[in-house]
C-alpha cells in the first residue's frame, strides 16, 4: 500500500485511514504487522500485533514528538533513530508542544472512528482475523498514549493533558470492549456449536454409547478447541489480555458442563459413559487451567481467600463435579465398602488442608503426587511445590521472571543446581575468548528480530542454545541473588577438574576463560570505567607503577559497594577452596577477579582509543618498573601499560596491608548484608524475589540471562520434573550425565486423544483408584453425600444389577435411609 511520507500529519493520517479501508474492502481483511518480541506484553500489554495503519501514525507521532520536545519519548529506540534522523535531515518541521498536543488528539480521533468501522465488519462476519489487528492497533495506540502523557503532563497545561488522559481512556476502553466480544464471540462457539452434539447427550438412552469404548465426541472436541484457540490466543492478542479472555472461556465453558452432569440423570446403561466424561473432563481442566493461573498456589486451590475470581470459580466447579462422580460413579461395592460403618464417619466430609482434590487425583503428574504424598497439610511439599511452578511457568503466554527466579530458587536451588552441575558438565574444557567490541560475552549482538518498536539485540531471538550460554546466564543470575555459593556453584564447578587453572596469577592476562568465570567478570566492566579514567589521570600527571597500583586499590576499596553481593559471596567461597598449587593475584581471588575484570576493560579502552588517537605519537611499550617508556597522552598505550602491570601487582608484597584492607572490608560488609536475609524463608518471599527479578532486568546482560535460561527451563521441564522424583544420588548423577532436551512435536491425533501424555477414557479402562479417591478429604457434607448418592440409577434399575451389586445396592440405600431418619428425629 502507497503511503504519503510529506504533508501535514493530520492529512498524511486521513489519506492512510482511506487507502487503509479501500485496501480492506478489496481484499476483506487488514495489513498487520508484529511488534518486537521483547516488547510485546509486559506490564503495559503491549500487542503481539497491530494493524500496518496504526503502526504508521505511532511512527509519525514518535517524529512529531521528537520535533516539539528535543528529545526521545522513551517508547522505542528503533523509533527515536529514525524520528532523529528525519528531524536532522529536515523533514518535520519544528512545532511546540501545544501543537503536538492538537495533532495528537485530531489524529486519534481519526483513527478511533476508522477502528470502529472496521470493529463493527469484523463483528458482522465473525472475523477473528480483522478483530485481532484492530484490537492490537487500539493496544498499541493506547500504550503510546499512557507513555505521551507520562513524559509531557508536567510541561503542558492541566488541560492538556486531561484531553490526553481521556483520549486514552477511549482506546483502553475499546480494547477491553474487543476482548469481552472476543471472549464473547469464543464463548459462543463453545455452547451453540462444540459442546452440542445429539448421539454423544442422549444419557436416557437405553443402548450404551459406542459400546462403552469410549467417551463421548464433545469433550474431546472441546478439548481440541481449548487448545487450538489458547494457541491462537497467544499468538495474536496481548499476552495479559489473552490470559483474560481464556480464563474466560474456560471459566463459562466449565459452567455449562458441570451444570450438565449435576442435573444429568443418565441410564443404567449410560451411566459408565456419563462419567467417563466427567472423569475426562476434568483431567482435560488440570491441564487447561495451567494457563489460567498466574502461580501455583492459585493452582493448587491454596488459601482460597487470595485466589482470583476466576480461580475460586473453576476449582469450584471442579470440586463440585468431583462429588458427583466420586458419589455416583464409583462401583456399589466399593461404595458400600466405604460407608458401611456409617455415612458420619467418611473421610470425605473432613475439612481439606492441602491442594484441590481433583487436581490431585485427575493430574498428579502435575504435582509430581505419589500414593506416599501428605495431603492434609496447609502447604504443600517443596518437591511438588516446584513442579506445580515449573507447570505454572512454562504455561504462561509471556515469561513471568520472579517467577522464574522463584523456581530457580526454591527446595534450597534443586533446579538451578540440576542445571548448574549439567551444563559444567557439557562445558569441561570450553573457553570463550574476551572480545573488547562485544562486551566480554558472546550474547551481544546487533541482529533484532525485526517487528515494530524493536529494541535491537536484546530481542536477538536467533541465538544457537548451547550449554555454554546457558552456564554463563545461570551463573550470572545467581551471582546476582542471595544463593549460597559454597553449596551451589562450587561443588558444580568441582566437577570440572582444571577450574581453578584459570584463576593463577599468570591467567589474569588471558582472554579467554570459562563461561562460569566471564559471568562473574562481566557485571564489573561498568564499575570498572571510573577506575581507568582515574588511572589514566594518574598516569598523565606522571604518577609511578606502585602509585597507580596503590591509587587501583584504594578505588577498588571505594566502590566495591557497587558491585553484586553474590559475585563477592562467590569471591570468598571459591577463596575458601582454592587448592594449595593454585596461586591467585595477591594470595585472594576476590582481588583476582576484580584485577581481570579490570584489565579486560583496559584492553577495551585500548582497542577504542586507537580509533581516535591514529595520529597520536607510536611509541613502543616497555615495562621496565615505571611508566615512562611511552607518550602518556597516548590513551592506547597508557591502557596497555596499566594492565600489563595488573599482572604484577603486589609482586614485591608491596601492596600487602591494602591488599588485607580490601580483603577485611569486604567481608564484613558481607556479614553484615547476609545478617539480613539468614532466614531462608524471607529470601524466598515473593517481594524478595521481585526485587531480585527487577535487578536483573535493570542491565542489559541480565535481561538475556534471564531470557536465556527460561528458553533452557522450558525446554528442560519434563527432564527437570523427572530428576526432581530421584533421591539416590549416584541414579540422579547418572541422569544429569545423560540427559536429553530434545522434544517431539505432537501431531493433531495424539491431541485430540491424549490429555497430555495420557488417554483419553482412563476411568473406561479400570485404572481408576477409587479407593485412593474416597480416602481424600472433600470438606463435604452429609446431607450432599446422602443426596448424590440417592440418585444413582442403580436405584431405579435395581433388577438389572448382579446379585452381589443388588446386595450392596439395598444396604447402601438403607445407610441414607438410616442418616435421613436420624436427622428427622
Amino acid at each position: 500500500m502507497e503511503i504519503m511520507e510529506d504533508g501535514n500529519l493530520v492529512d498524511r493520517v486521513r489519506i492512510l485511514l482511506q487507502r487503509d479501508m479501500e485496501y480492506y474492502q478489496e481484499k476483506q481483511t487488514v495489513l498487520r504487522e508484529p511488534l518486537c518480541i521483547r516488547v510485546s506484553g509486559g506490564k503495559l500489554d503491549f500487542p503481539r500485533h497491530a494493524s500496518f495503519a496504526a503502526i504508521k501514525i505511532v511512527t509519525w507521532w514518535e517524529a512529531e514528538f521528537i520535533s516539539a520536545f528535543k528529545r526521545v519519548s522513551g517508547l522505542s529506540s528503533t523509533c527515536d533513530k529514525e524520528a532523529s534522523k528525519d528531524v536532522s535531515e529536515g523533514v518535520i518541521k519544528n512545532i511546540q508542544p501545544k501543537e503536538f498536543i492538537s495533532l495528537i488528539l485530531d489524529t486519534s480521533d481519526q483513527l478511533l472512528e476508522h477502528l470502529h468501522t472496521l470493529i463493527q465488519e469484523a463483528l458482522d462476519h465473525a472475523d477473528l482475523a480483522v478483530l485481532t489487528a484492530t484490537l492490537g492497533a487500539a493496544a498499541l495506540v493506547r500504550n503510546c498514549l499512557w507513555c505521551y502523557n507520562q513524559q509531557v503532563k508536567d510541561e503542558v497545561s492541566l488541560e492538556s493533558s486531561e484531553k490526553i488522559y481521556k483520549c486514552y481512556k477511549s482506546y483502553h476502553e475499546m480494547a477491553e470492549a474487543l476482548a469481552e466480544r472476543l471472549l464473547d464471540l469464543h464463548c459462543r462457539l463453545i455452547s451453540l456449536y462444540i459442546l452440542n452434539e445429539a448421539d454423544s447427550l442422549s444419557w436416557h438412552a437405553a443402548k450404551s454409547f459406542f459400546e462403552k469404548e469410549r467417551c463421548s465426541f464433545v469433550i474431546q472436541m472441546w478439548w481440541l478447541y481449548m487448545q487450538g484457540t489458547k494457541a491462537d490466543l497467544w499468538n495474536t492478542v496481548p499476552p495479559k489480555m489473552a490470559q483474560r479472555v481464556f480464563s474466560g472461556m474456560l471459566n463459562e465453558s466449565l459452567s455449562i458442563i458441570t451444570a450438565r452432569f449435576i442435573h444429568g440423570r443418565p441410564s443404567l446403561a449410560r451411566s459408565e459413559q456419563f462419567w467417563a466424561d466427567a472423569f475426562n473432563v476434568l483431567c482435560c481442566t488440570a491441564y487447561l487451567t495451567l494457563n489460567a493461573c498466574m502461580d501455583g498456589n492459585e493452582m493448587a486451590g491454596l488459601y482460597p481467600t487470595k485466589l482470583s475470581t476466576v480461580a475460586r470459580d473453576i476449582h469450584a466447579k471442579c470440586d463440585e463435579l468431583l462429588v458427583c462422580l466420586l458419589l455416583r460413579g464409583t462401583p456399589l461395592i466399593l461404595l458400600y465398602q466405604t460407608f458401611r460403618d456409617g455415612l458420619q464417619n467418611s473421610i470425605i466430609l473432613q475439612k481439606r488442608l492441602g491442594p484441590a482434590p481433583w487436581l490431585v487425583i485427575c493430574a498428579p503428574h502435575l504435582l509430581n503426587y505419589s500414593s506416599d504424598s501428605k495431603s492434609d497439610v496447609q502447604s504443600l511439599p517443596e518437591t511438588q511445590a516446584v513442579a506445580l511452578e515449573l507447570n505454572v511457568l512454562k504455561s504462561q503466554p509471556q515469561p513471568n521472571w520472579p517467577q522464574l527466579v522463584k523456581v530457580l530458587s526454591m527446595r534450597d536451588n534443586s533446579v538451578a543446581i540440576m542445571l548448574l552441575e549439567l551444563f559444567v558438565r557439557q562445558c569441561i574444557g570450553y573457553t570463550v575468548k574476551f572480545e573488547p567490541n562485544r562486551s566480554g560475552h558472546k550474547m551481544d549482538s546487533n541482529e533484532g528480530c525485526g517487528g515494530f518498536l524493536c529494541i535491537g539485540s536484546a530481542c536477538n531471538h536467533s541465538l544457537v542454545m548451547s550449554p555454554s550460554l546457558g552456564l554463563y546466564s545461570l551463573i550470572y543470575i545467581l551471582a546476582n541473588t542471595t544463593t549460597d555459593p559454597l553449596h551451589i556453584i562450587i561443588p558444580a564447578l568441582r566437577q570440572d577438574p582444571m577450574w581453578n587453572t584459570y584463576l593463577d596469577r599468570q591467567q589474569v592476562w588471558n582472554q579467554a576463560r570459562p563461561p562460569w568465570l566471564n559471568a562473574l567478570l562481566t557485571p564489573l566492566h561498568s564499575i570498572m570505567l571510573p577506575i581507568v579514567e582515574t588511572l589514566l589521570d594518574a598516569v598523565k600527571t606522571g604518577a609511578s607503577i606502585y602509585q597507580t597500583m596503590s591509587l587501583t586499590l584504594t578505588c577498588l576499596t571505594e566502590l566495591f559497594v557497587c558491585i553484586p553481593v553474590g559475585i563477592l559471596r562467590t569471591a570468598f567461597a571459591i577463596d575458601e577452596n582454592i587448592p594449595a598449587h593454585c596461586h591467585p593475584l595477591g594470595g585472594s581471588v576476590l582481588l583476582q577477579i576484580l584485577c581481570s575484570s579490570l584489565y579486560s576493560v583496559l584492553l577495551k579502552v585500548s582497542e577504542s582509543s586507537k580509533k581516535d588517537a591514529e595520529d597520536s605519537p607510536k611509541t613502543a611499550v616497555e615495562f621496565n618498573g615505571e611508566i615512562g617508556a611511552f607518550n602518556p597522552h597516548d590513551k592506547s598505550a597508557s591502557a596497555i601499560a596499566l594492565a600489563e602491570a595488573l599482572c604484577s601487582i603486589d609482586e614485591d608484597n608491596k601492596h600487602t596491608s591494602q591488599i588485607e584492607i580490601l580483603h577485611n572490608t569486604i567481608k564484613e560488609s558481607i556479614e553484615l548484608r547476609d545478617s539480613s536475609l539468614c532466614d531462608t524463608r524471607l529470601r524466598n518471599m515473593s517481594c524478595v524475589v521481585e526485587t531480585f527479578a527487577d535487578e536483573l532486568l535493570f542491565t542489559e546482560t541480565g535481561r538475556r540471562s534471564l531470557k536465556v535460561l527460561y528458553d533452557y527451563i522450558v525446554q528442560a521441564s519434563d527432564w527437570i520434573l523427572a530428576s526432581l522424583k530421584l533421591t539416590d544420588n549416584n541414579i540422579r548423577t547418572n541422569f544429569i550425565a545423560s540427559a536429553n532436551f530434545s522434544k517431539s512435536t505432537k501431531t493433531l491425533p495424539q491431541i485430540m486423544f491424549h490429555i497430555e501424555d495420557a488417554a483419553f477414557d482412563q476411568l473406561l479402562t479400570g485404572s481408576t483408584n477409587w479407593e485412593m479417591i474416597l480416602s481424600q478429604p472433600l470438606s463435604t457434607t452429609i446431607d450432599r453425600v446422602r443426596n448424590q448418592i440417592l440418585i444413582r440409577p442403580e436405584f431405579k434399575d435395581i433388577g438389572q444389577l448382579r446379585q452381589d451389586e443388588r446386595e450392596a445396592a439395598i444396604l447402601i440405600k438403607k445407610l441414607c435411609s438410616t442418616v435421613k431418619s436420624a436427622r428427622i428425629k
